[in-house]
């Protein structure tokens, strides 16, 4: 299975099918590997239940309610020591990550997991859930589905806001409906991205949404 494009995961997400993360070339070892090798964070963090079951994308477009800065390049001592110190002195924005599709929030995890600015903290497959591991783990950044069983990223992004304030939160959904975008928003989402994007801007977009101040 391993070669399966990403948008061909969504596809089978989509349509109920159970696939791995393995099915969009993404091996499991490799991955940890990976963020094992980053310097000082922890790849395979434990969110207090099992960290979440994966994630799909295909191409498309993101709205947000403001201009997303270019993040600030590392100055003064860090920028001297070149690179490597300025990694170091990296922390990780901590994550939550909110799917009912078990292989959405899996390969999520996984995907951020390698990352070393993000480590996630908690994951969820429903509202309720999801509000509970924001208050345990009081998370930088939220990536929170819309459609989900017993309370859905409508009901629960407004409790989500009221818990953390400051943090980020990002609707990852497959709807793109202007209407819906204004919703959430109003609803005090900061972003709305599709699941039709790629995995590398997905990431991208993620960390310029935590970089970009939050109007209160």
């Amino acid at each position: 299975m391993r070669g399966v494009g990403w948008g061909a995961y969504k596809r089978m997400v989509d349509t109920g099918r159970s696939v791995g993360a393995d099915a969009v070339g993404l091996d499991r070892d490799d991955a940890v590997t990976a963020a094992r090798r980053s310097a000082g964070v922890n790849s395979r963090p434990e969110p207090g239940r099992e960290a979440g079951r994966g994630a799909g994308a295909q191409t498309g477009r993101p709205a947000t309610r403001t201009a997303i800065p270019d993040g600030a390049r590392p100055e003064g001592a860090a920028a001297r020591n070149g690179a490597g110190a300025a990694e170091a002195a990296v922390v990780p924005r901590r994550v939550v990550v909110v799917d009912d599709a078990d292989g959405v929030r899996e390969l999520l995890c996984l995907l951020l997991g390698t990352e070393p600015d993000f480590v996630v903290v908690g994951a969820a497959a429903n509202g309720a859930e999801a509000i509970e591991e924001v208050i345990r783990t009081a998370p930088d950044l939220v990536l929170l589905d819309l459609a989900m069983p017993v309370l859905d990223g409508i009901g629960a992004l407004p409790r989500i806001r009221r818990v953390v304030p400051q943090a980020t939160v990002v609707i990852f959904t497959g709807f793109s409906e202007d209407a819906l975008l204004d919703r959430v928003l109003a609803l005090g989402a900061d972003a709305l991205l599709e699941k039709g994007l790629a995995t590398g801007p997905l990431v991208d977009q993620l960390r310029r949404l935590c970089a970009a101040p939050r109007s209160s």
